[in-house]
Order: C-alpha cells, then sequence, then structure tokens
C-alpha cells in the first residue's frame, strides 16, 4: 500500500473594519438624506396641468393666471410652472379685476 499525504492548507483573512464606525456612518448618511428630502419638498413646483387638476378650474383659466405680470410663474423649457410657496403668497393678497 501506498502512503498518500494530504496537504492542508489554512487561510486567515482578518478584517480590519471596526462595525460601530461604519454605523455610525450609515447612521449620518441617512441623516443627510433626510436633510436632502426637506430641501426638495420646499422647492415645488406646480405645471399649469397640475393647479388646474387641484384647483378645478379650467386649463384656459389657470393659463391666464399663469401669464399674469405679476403671478409668480416662470418658464422651465415651454411649460409654465410656478413654486407652491410662491403661490400660497400670491393668494394671500386679495386682487380684483
Amino acid at each position: 500500500m501506498k502512503n498518500t499525504e494530504k496537504e492542508v492548507c489554512i487561510i486567515n483573512i482578518t478584517i480590519d473594519t471596526n462595525l460601530n464606525d461604519q454605523l455610525d456612518k450609515v447612521k449620518e448618511l441617512l441623516l443627510t438624506l433626510k436633510e436632502i428630502e426637506k430641501t426638495t419638498e420646499l422647492l415645488k413646483f406646480i405645471s399649469i396641468a397640475e393647479f388646474s387638476k387641484i384647483t378645478g378650474w379650467s386649463i384656459k383659466t389657470v393659463q391666464e393666471l399663469y401669464n399674469r405680470k405679476d403671478f409668480p410663474s416662470t418658464d422651465f423649457g415651454k411649460e409654465k410652472k410656478a413654486e407652491v410657496h410662491a403661490l400660497v403668497e400670491y393668494f394671500k393678497v386679495p386682487r380684483r379685476k
């Protein structure tokens, strides 16, 4: 009978990672993400179609409103939009024709 030798290979892997540090980084990233989400909520623009749907006014009526010189709308390419907070401020002031 023949003697057979078995090779045993042992690999030691050391992971140099502090789990608490990694968790702290994740928490920090989540807080940053929440702040970014709050910022994007602050700048919400509404199109003519969206404003018409919200108010129940006709598209033509809303278009006329968006085209007024004193109305806080702006052009985004070929579409007019108005920022939500500017709309609130605009409608705080009574206006008569």
